[in-house]
């Protein structure tokens, strides 16, 4: 996998939930994936994923900007980071924070996404 494969398939991931299009969704996210979210949940396996992208989707919740600030690649171990903006409604409210992902590949597919987050608001302690 080179950088820019690595590159279109996670703009293709992030692309698929503002899109809120499972097809693009599952053409990149291999069967065994795992997902760890920043708020702690863990998705895994084909099933798992499917239902959890559907269920998330409903109901209003829509992600509303999911912005690539920028992504590093390392070809030896197949991965990749990325740094963004994520905006969505869920359950009726608005959330909104910084975070990055750490991504692993199999096959040129997401094998393994890990988020954090960065609270949106930031502040200068030592000022």
């Amino acid at each position: 996998m080179h950088r820019n494969d690595a590159i279109d398939t996670i703009t293709f991931y992030f692309e698929s939930w503002v899109e809120n299009d499972f097809s693009k969704f599952s053409r990149v996210i291999h069967d065994e994936a795992i997902v760890r979210e920043c708020t702690g949940a863990i998705i895994e396996g084909k099933d798992e994923l499917r239902k959890w992208f559907t269920q998330w989707n409903e109901d209003g919740n829509r992600v509303v900007h999911w912005i690539i600030k920028y992504i590093g690649f390392d070809k030896e171990s197949v991965s990749a980071f990325v740094e963004w903006e994520f905006k969505c409604i869920f359950e009726g409210k608005e959330y909104e924070w910084n975070g990055a992902s750490i991504v692993y590949f199999r096959d040129s597919l997401i094998i393994e996404l890990n988020e954090y987050e960065m609270k949106q608001e930031k502040f200068f302690p030592y000022r």
